[in-house]
């Protein structure tokens, strides 16, 4: 079936903001006297959904899991210029517009921090909708999207999520989707999910 929509996933996918998460991760380890993320392969190993297992694998338990988690937020939002979108972004996005295909971005971020993000990149035009997460402790798109999905009218297997994460892979598992997994986010594609390792990837892809 022709894929007629695709949801974005917005950071680590179109925004390639791993290593500035990573040295805010850094940043908050050192608070608590926790042994650093050394490289971006160390951070991208551990780095996994729901967000309390990863803080978890880094020496952050429960006990200090919401004080930690609000200090990363707060250095995140002032640290988040740092990162650039990923290459292509401009170009597979008007690709895809050109071949008639509505697009989405859905994103684990509260509504402000994600139109902070989103302004100077200048691309939220592209977007039929911008979806984003009520709780930041638990950050799941899930529902969002399937609220969306619910009203758009497309079939499941019309639309095409990409992202970085197993949230996003668990999300397109759960509502039907297809899933094409970015291999330069956050997290290192599964063996045997569908991957691409450069946006540009997708025209052909599709």
């Amino acid at each position: 079936m022709e894929v007629r929509a695709i949801c974005w996933d917005w950071n680590g996918t179109l925004l390639d903001d791993a290593d500035v998460c990573r040295r805010v991760m850094n940043r908050v380890l050192a608070q608590y006297g926790r042994a650093p993320l050394e490289d971006l392969a160390v951070y991208r190993a551990l780095f996994r959904f729901p967000i309390r297992d990863f803080y978890a694998s880094t020496g952050l338990g429960d006990e200090v899991f919401l004080a930690a988690a609000t200090q990363y937020l707060v250095w995140l939002d002032e640290s988040i210029d740092e990162a650039a979108l990923q290459p292509d972004v401009e170009h597979t996005l008007t690709r895809m517009a050109d071949r008639g295909i509505l697009q989405v971005l859905a994103s684990a971020t509260l509504p402000g921090p994600l139109e902070r993000q989103l302004h100077p990149h200048r691309v939220a035009r592209h977007f039929d909708r911008i979806l984003s997460i009520a709780d930041p402790y638990q950050a799941s798109k899930r529902d969002v999207i399937a609220d969306w999905l619910r009203d758009s009218g497309f079939a499941a297997e019309e639309v095409l999520m990409v992202g970085d994460t197993n949230h996003d892979r668990e999300i397109a598992a759960a509502l039907g989707t297809r899933f094409l997994h970015f291999d330069r986010g956050h997290q290192a594609a599964p063996a045997g999910v569908p991957a691409i390792q450069a946006l540009d990837e997708l025209v052909a892809w599709l």
